[in-house]
């Protein structure tokens, strides 16, 4: 079953391991190429999340993740007390930008959890890590 016209499909998306996959089709499609692309990504790609390295244990990023984890264990915070408390781990200011990013990062990451309350987002740890040492 042919479209009879010219088309184009873009799919765009990042895995667990920071990889960025891009996959485009152009021109006339019958839709069997999507369900071939979609078989061998359900296939390839692996989307547990208790299996992901959040990143290399030397990074900023990791670094801030382990400081959530070790001032939130339980109970929620803002992205202000997430700002706070690294700023004083780090010894160093950082912006409100990236530790909104890295919320928002870890959040994608099913490591946080992220709700709407009156005064604004507020997050939680999501699950124990399951980072490689």
């Amino acid at each position: 079953m042919s479209s009879g016209g010219k088309r184009k499909i873009k799919i765009e998306f990042e895995d667990f391991n920071g990889r960025k996959i891009k996959i485009e089709v152009s021109g006339p499609s019958t839709g069997e190429e999507i369900k071939r692309i979609y078989e061998f990504l359900s296939n390839n790609v692996n989307n547990d999340v208790s299996n992901y390295d959040v990143e290399r244990k030397d990074t900023k990023f990791q670094k801030f993740y382990e400081i959530l984890l070790k001032h939130f264990p339980v109970g929620v915070f803002t992205s202000t007390d997430a700002l706070l408390v690294a700023q004083e781990e780090f010894g160093t200011s950082l912006s409100q930008a990236l530790v909104s990013t890295y919320l928002m990062r870890l959040v994608d990451r099913g490591l946080l959890s992220r709700k709407w309350s009156s005064s604004g987002w507020i997050y939680s740890i999501a699950k124990s890590p399951m980072i490689q040492q």
